[in-house]
């Protein structure tokens, strides 16, 4: 007992040395082609890649998940900008984009998401987002619905009863920071594929662009910060009030965001279908690539723009 208080403590004192960005700090910040940085009245700048053209479809607006970046959909979005325009954003603390103090609900970052889309000038957009981004996917549908055409949500984290215990007990003040602190930080590019029933195929590039965003200022604090956002119990009382079409793609062996739960979530939202993808795990766009393309680009094709 007197080793793991010892541990603690020793944790407790480090949770004091890992800082927010600077305002206006964007460490080694190499914006691709298209890409760019958006300013939002919460004070936070996100990184924005919009690619493809404007046509009769509306825009595709890329949301990753929690200690993930905007890289996450390069199996997918080149085929969608094909057909329309794109915007593939890093949300606030992840990414090329800033860690600053502030509200990391989903709700807040909805708001920073209806920034985007203003200065983007889209707007309406269909949503397609990973895990811990369709929570905020959801919370833009119901705060903006009229932006929102459709939802494609990939393997979804929206739901309390998804927290580990790791997030519950980061809520309370200093153990929070002595975890992300001690933790959040150890050896990503191994804890990563952990999420996958076949790592195999995993892009060697999107392991070093996710261990290279782990090391940029801020990090440890933002990922706190996003995790005790997480609140969802208010948010998902009103998941029956989505009324945009869904498609929920889920992988069968997803450890992460149990298939249970996109079966609970195809239940509550009026108008989702639910697919699963056999021998898949938590990231179906790097696992199952091709059969992601055409379950989301058949129904983002759907019906009449």
């Amino acid at each position: 007992m007197r080793a793991l208080r010892a541990c603690v403590g020793a944790l407790l004192a480090l949770s004091g040395c890992a800082g927010w960005q600077s305002p206006g700090e964007l460490v080694g910040a190499r914006p691709r082609p298209g890409g760019g940085f958006v300013n939002t009245r919460q004070g936070h700048t996100l990184y924005v890649e919009t690619r493809g053209e404007d046509t009769a479809l509306p825009p595709v607006l890329l949301v990753h998940g929690f200690a993930s970046n905007h890289e996450v959909w390069e199996t997918l979005e080149p085929s969608l900008r094909a057909t329309r325009r794109t915007l593939n954003v890093d949300l606030p603390g992840f990414g090329w984009s800033s860690r600053r103090e502030g509200d990391y609900s989903p709700e807040a970052l909805a708001g920073a998401l209806a920034e985007v889309l203003d200065q983007a000038r889209a707007p309406v957009v269909d949503v397609v987002a990973h895990s811990w981004g369709s929570a905020v996917a959801l919370a833009l549908a119901l705060a903006h619905p009229q932006r929102v055409r459709r939802l494609v949500l990939v393997g979804a984290w929206v739901y309390d009863a998804q927290l580990p215990p790791f997030f519950r007990w980061a809520r309370a003040p200093g153990v929070g920071e002595a975890l992300f602190t001690g933790f959040y930080q150890e050896r990503p590019g191994e804890r990563f594929p952990q999420a996958f029933e076949d790592a195999s195929g995993i892009p060697q590039e999107l392991v070093d662009a996710i261990e290279e965003s782990f090391r940029r200022p801020g990090t440890s604090r933002a990922a706190l910060a996003a995790a005790r956002g997480q609140c969802f119990l208010q948010l998902e009382g009103r998941y029956p009030s989505v009324r945009q079409p869904t498609l929920l793609v889920w992988g069968a062996q997803d450890r992460v965001a149990r298939l249970r739960h996109g079966e609970r979530l195809a239940r509550e939202l009026p108008d989702a279908r639910l697919e699963v993808l056999q021998g898949v795990g938590h990231f179906p766009m790097l696992e199952a690539p091709g059969r992601t393309r055409s379950l989301v680009r058949e129904f983002l094709g759907e019906g009449t723009p």
